[in-house]
């Protein structure tokens, strides 16, 4: 039997009765309305959680104090990435949601609206935003396309590798303080994390030829570090 949105409304229902709200179903436009002194809740009601359902539970801000969608409680609630993603979303648009369960008219809160504070999330996160500007502006070169996956991204590290592969190149050998003195971390060699480079003897390094057919792959990117160099 097909699931009807009407479904969700008895649960719905007897959620804010429980609170000493007075409900009424399909007020104008709005599935459910919920009200108690001149707290009025608007209430979205929906088969699925979509797009739509968002942009309809949006509008019903513009003339309710608090908005919820309310959906079907799936047969488990998985509290990962996802989940994660999907909550943070709600909070942005300040939309709460509730899990309604049909069989028991049992409703699951799993997300009060409130303000969102944008600022304080930044705040946060500012670790992430610091590590995200230092990745861009260590890239000399946008040789990324933007929206590719599964496929080797050039990092800032992958690029300050290549230009060390290129100074190696050109010298056949180099020291840690040859790479700090074209503005590379003194470490790359040492670090050695693709497996690129050899140790020849003591703070001396040489491209390791068994090693030549990963980083022939970037030959052109290579080649325009080599430039740059001008060595």
């Amino acid at each position: 039997m097909e699931l009807k949105e009407t479904s969700l409304y008895p649960g719905v229902k007897k959620h804010f009765e429980k609170q000493g709200f007075v409900v009424r179903g399909e007020v104008k436009d709005i599935d459910v309305c919920a009200l108690k002194d001149d707290l009025l809740i608007g209430i979205e009601l929906k088969r699925n959680l979509t797009v739509d359902l968002l942009i309809q539970g949006a509008l019903r801000q513009k003339i309710c104090d608090l908005v919820y969608i309310a959906v079907p409680k799936p047969k488990r609630v998985r509290k990962n990435r996802s989940f994660n993603n999907l909550l943070h979303l709600l909070r942005r648009l300040e939309l709460g949601l509730l899990y309604v369960d049909i069989d028991s008219n049992e409703v699951l809160e799993v997300l009060e609206p409130a303000f969102f504070n944008l600022d304080k999330a930044r705040k946060a996160l500012v670790g992430k935003r610091q590590a995200l500007l230092r990745e861009f502006k260590g890239r000399s070169l946008s040789l990324n396309e933007g929206g590719s996956s599964k496929v080797k991204l050039m990092t800032s590290y992958r690029e300050d590798t290549l230009k060390a592969v290129a100074l190696l190149k050109m010298k056949n050998a180099c020291a840690p303080k040859d790479l700090k003195e074209i503005g590379l971390k003194s470490t790359i060699l040492r670090d050695n994390y693709y497996g690129w480079f050899k140790k020849i003897s003591r703070g001396i390094y040489e491209l390791d030829e068994t090693k030549m057919v990963e980083y022939e792959v970037y030959k052109e990117y290579i080649l325009i570090f080599q430039k740059e160099l001008k060595y």
